[in-house]
């Protein structure tokens, strides 16, 4: 099977932790990157890793921890990136372009068509965040909106919505979301009038339909379901039951 475009450029997106300082964090980040489809998690200098507790917060995604790169240095960690992202609760006084998790999601969307492009997305120790000098070899900045006095989020939190933000960006021409209108065979014109004639017959043998309202409460009906969008099998369950009901109506 060929691979998407969204699963190849995901594959060029590098999660990287600057100096964690606690092993659940790291787990949890691995457990964000599972739900995105993302998997490449670099960390430089974590106090504690590997450590159960990063396995037990990971829930099902260990073997992103199995695959982590660990580096003594940030700048070791950085060199293969064309472009580095980092995420800083600080919006104001940057040199660089600050950007909320939607607005970058579609300014990597574009970087990543190229296909030798490979982007780091860098975040900061739990509680100081980044060095300005570690925010200074980003090319972009991207800054989670908050709402409120507290502005920090936990790591954790953090990555996820930005890579949220990345994966319904990068999974844009692929309609990841199911969409009956487009994803189910709608039904026909002839199927939804016999369907109209099936419901006129029903709705009149129980005594709803009265002989003066019957184009007028028909008319009404059928807006109604045109409005759903039917499919064909919707279609065929309200058939069955408009049976039933007047089985039901005739049995002793």
């Amino acid at each position: 099977m060929v691979e998407s475009h969204s699963i190849q450029a995901a594959e060029r997106l590098v999660v990287i932790l600057d100096r964690p300082a606690h092993p659940g964090n790291i787990g949890a980040v691995a457990r964000a990157m599972g739900n995105t489809g993302f998997s490449r998690l670099r960390l430089v200098a974590p106090r504690q890793f590997p450590h159960p507790d990063a396995d037990n917060y990971a829930v099902g995604c260990t073997a992103i921890l199995e695959q982590t790169a660990i580096y003594a240095d940030l700048t070791a960690a950085l060199a293969d990136c064309h472009l580095v992202v980092a995420t800083t609760n600080r919006a104001r006084g940057q040199r660089q372009v600050v950007l909320t998790p939607d607005q970058l999601g579609e300014r990597v969307r574009t970087f990543l068509t190229r296909p030798e492009v490979q982007v780091g997305i860098l975040f900061g120790t739990e509680r100081t965040g980044l060095l300005s000098a570690d925010v200074e070899r980003a090319g972009l900045i991207c800054h989670i909106p908050t709402r409120g006095e507290q502005g920090s989020l936990n790591l954790s939190q953090a990555v996820l919505l930005v890579l949220y933000a990345l994966m319904q960006a990068l999974g844009k021409e692929e309609g990841m979301a199911h969409d009956p209108f487009r994803d189910d065979p709608p039904a026909t014109a002839e199927a939804m009038e016999h369907l109209f004639v099936h419901m006129e017959e029903t709705l009149t043998a129980i005594g709803f339909l009265k002989p003066g309202q019957k184009r007028h409460m028909m008319g009404s009906i059928k807006a109604i379901f045109h409005r759903a969008g039917l499919d064909r099998r919707e279609v065929s369950i309200l058939r069955g039951i408009l049976h039933e009901v007047i089985s039901c109506r005739d049995r002793p």
